[in-house]
C-alpha cells in the first residue's frame, strides 16, 4: 500500500519531540541551559525579549555608631536593559510524489524518514552548531554566534558575536555592542579573557586564570563555570597535557544515544571538543583565535527560548514540523522544520573565553 504525505506528516509530528530534544542535548551549550531549567517557550508577548543587567547593588551600607544615625536608604538606579531577538528559521524540503506512491509499509516510512526529514533536521541541527561556534551558519545567519568577531543578524540589524577577544579593559573602553549594550557605557558588561602563546607552556595556566577570573564574577549565588567548547587542537592539547590523568564525561539522555557527545573534565567544567568551531574560518579575524578558542560558560547565566502558540499555524518554534503542501505544478510535497529561539546571557563577565590553545 501506498505511504499517502499525511501518513509521512503524522509520522514527523510523532517524531519531532525527540528530534528537538536530541538537538539541545547534543549541543553542550543548549543542553547546560535545559538542565538548569533556563528553557522557556513560548512566553514572549513581542517580537524581542528585554532582561536587566545588573552593574551593582540595589542598596546603601551605613555603619551604626551611636545609634542616632540615619539609615541611608532609597534605591541605586544600577540597573540597565540588555534585548534579546529570536530569530525565526525555516528549513524546506521537498518529498517527490512518486517516492511516496511507490513506498509499500512501514519498512519504505523508515526508508523515507531516513532519506528526507531526518537527513533534513540533521543538517539544520549542523548549520546551528556552526553558526554558534563559528558564525558562519548557511542561512542561519540570524542565530546568536558566541564569536566576537563575527556579527549575526536577528532582525534586519547586524549584532555582534557574544564573546569578545580582547582584554577586560580593551572591551570597557572601546569593546563591542552586545545584546544592545555598548561595553564602554555598561559597567561590567565585559567577557574575561586570555591568551596561550603555547599550550605545553601555559595552556592549563592560563584557562585556569580565565576559569576563576570568571567565577569571581557576577552574583555569587550563579556557581562556577561548568561547560567549555572548543576547537579540535585546543582540545587535543589538553588531552596531551593531561597525559595519563583523564577523567571523561558525556552527555546522556533517555532519547539520545550515549555517545551523542563526550568530554573532559577541567577543574569543575565539562569540556567539549567542538568541531563547529573552525578557526581556520576568514570569520575569526583575531590573529590570537585563529590560534584556537575555547568558550568557557557559566550556564546559569544562559537563557534560551522559543516563539509561538499555534501548532497547526506558526508553529512553537521548537524544531516543529509543517506540511505537507502540494507545490502547484509539480508532483512534489513541501514540509517545513520551524525554529523560532533565541539565546542570550545576562551575565557577560561570568563568562570567558582563552584564545592559543591549538599551539603546541
Amino acid at each position: 500500500m501506498a505511504i499517502s504525505a499525511d501518513v509521512l506528516a503524522t509520522a514527523l509530528q510523532e517524531l519531532m519531540p525527540a528530534y528537538s530534544e536530541l538537538f539541545t542535548s547534543w549541543h553542550p551549550l543548549l543542553d547546560k541551559v535545559v538542565q538548569k531549567g533556563n528553557f522557556e517557550r513560548n512566553v514572549l508577548k513581542g517580537p524581542y525579549r528585554e532582561f536587566v543587567v545588573q552593574t551593582a547593588g540595589p542598596g546603601q551600607v551605613t555603619q551604626i555608631l551611636t545609634g542616632s544615625e540615619v539609615i541611608a536608604g532609597g534605591r541605586n538606579q544600577a540597573a540597565l536593559r540588555g534585548i534579546t531577538f529570536a530569530p525565526r528559521l525555516i528549513y524546506a524540503f521537498d518529498v517527490p510524489g512518486k517516492d511516496l506512491a511507490e513506498a509499500n509499509g512501514e519498512q519504505d516510512l523508515a526508508r523515507i524518514l531516513k532519506n528526507y526529514p531526518e537527513s533534513a533536521l540533521s543538517d539544520f541541527h549542523e548549520r546551528i552548531a556552526l553558526q554558534i561556534g563559528t558564525g558562519t551558519g548557511n542561512g542561519v545567519g540570524g542565530f546568536l554566534t558566541l564569536n566576537g568577531d563575527a556579527t549575526y543578524n536577528p532582525n534586519g540589524t547586524a549584532r555582534a558575536g557574544a564573546l569578545e577577544f580582547a582584554t577586560t579593559a580593551a572591551q570597557a573602553a572601546g569593546g563591542n555592542t552586545v545584546f544592545g549594550l555598548a561595553k564602554p557605557t555598561t559597567p561590567g558588561w565585559v567577557n574575561q579573557y586570555e591568551v596561550i602563546s603555547s599550550f605545553a607552556v601555559e595552556g592549563r595556566a592560563k584557562m585556569r586564570k580565565a576559569f576563576f577570573a570568571a567565577n569571581r564574577q557576577g552574583a555569587k549565588m550563579q556557581g562556577d563555570i561548568d561547560l567549555m567548547i572548543g576547537d579540535e587542537n585546543s582540545y587535543l592539547n589538553y588531552i596531551e597535557d593531561l597525559d595519563e590523568q583523564i577523567q571523561v564525561t558525556a552527555v546522556k539522555n533517555d532519547t539520545a544515544p550515549s555517545n551523542v557527545r563526550q568530554g573532559m573534565k577541567f577543574l569543575s567544567a565539562d569540556f567539549f571538543l567542538d568541531d563547529a568551531i573552525d578557526v581556520s574560518s576568514a570569520a575569526f579575524t583575531n590573529l590570537d583565535a585563529r590560534r584556537g578558542v575555547i568558550y568557557m560558560m557559566k550556564s546559569n547565566l544562559w537563557h534560551a527560548y522559543t516563539l509561538g502558540h499555534d501548532a497547526s499555524k506558526e508553529t512553537k518554534g521548537d524544531f516543529a514540523v509543517r506540511g505537507p503542501f502540494r507545490i502547484p505544478e509539480q508532483d512534489m510535497f513541501r514540509y517545513e522544520i520551524v525554529l523560532n529561539m533565541g539565546l542570550h546571557t545576562n551575565q557577560l563577565r561570568g563568562n570567558a573565553v582563552v584564545t592559543g590553545g591549538a599551539t603546541p
